[in-house]
């Protein structure tokens, strides 16, 4: 397991200029767009690219894959499957919770140039934006185990297709659910409030870890038996 995820990581190592580039582009234009914003904008960047960062090196980390005849002769090293599998889940889980961590403190920086703004750095700013941060983190986390097992089942070009399907029905979902129509969406607020108690954020946080870590579990055991399935 120790090798197959150190393998992973020297794949990652040479992705990771290009997905800071762009984590760092999207993180600068968000936060500006939206610091007039004032509490309700202050963590827009880092939560957009705390959401980004698992999609993005799940997909790149697919089509290096792809691109190179990795996966054909990775299968040939003394690895088993179960744990190419585990270490291409625990290096996503690991890349996407430092970019998070990243994108955090950047915003930490970033709040003494937004003080015209009425934002301050105190310790409940930053307990908000960490845990909008992680939160993002891991919903898009989540988005991720579900389309995994299909990059193990078709590769990285129709699970490619595939997964956009996905998401999009995914995020039509989220939409729905969320509609102030919706009696889910008005009990999730009734908990959250209007300024929520960090207690309550943290609960609900600690909720969504749980269910993303049962659905990871989930995820594994599929692409670990779709991947043992595959003559490759």
């Amino acid at each position: 397991m120790k090798r197959a995820f150190m393998s992973e990581l020297a794949i990652v190592r040479t992705l990771i200029p290009s997905i800071a580039g762009v984590g760092l582009f999207i993180f600068v234009v968000l936060t500006l767009a939206n610091a007039s914003d004032g509490d309700s904008g202050m963590s827009a960047g880092a939560c957009a690219v705390s959401a980004m960062s698992p999609i993005m090196v799940m997909s790149s980390l697919a089509g290096f894959d792809n691109q190179n005849g990795w996966e054909r002769y990775r299968a040939t090293l003394p690895f088993s499957r179960k744990d190419i599998i585990c270490a291409r889940y625990l290096c996503i889980v690991a890349f996407s919770a430092m970019m998070a961590c990243a994108a955090v403190l950047l915003n930490i920086v970033a709040l003494p140039f937004l003080d015209h703004t009425g934002i301050s750095s105190t310790g409940q700013t930053v307990f908000e934006i960490a845990i909008a941060s992680a939160a993002s983190m891991l919903i898009s986390l989540m988005m991720v185990f579900l389309a995994q097992p299909l990059f193990f089942r078709f590769g990285h070009v129709e699970a490619l297709r595939l997964s956009v399907g996905l998401f999009a029905l995914l995020w039509c979902l989220a939409i729905a659910t969320l509609s102030s129509s919706n009696p889910i969406s008005n009990w999730l607020m009734s908990i959250a409030g209007a300024n929520p108690d960090p207690t309550v954020l943290g609960c609900l946080c600690a909720g969504t870890a749980i269910l993303a870590l049962a659905l990871c579990v989930i995820s594994c055991a599929v692409s670990t038996k779709v991947y043992r399935a595959r003559d490759l």
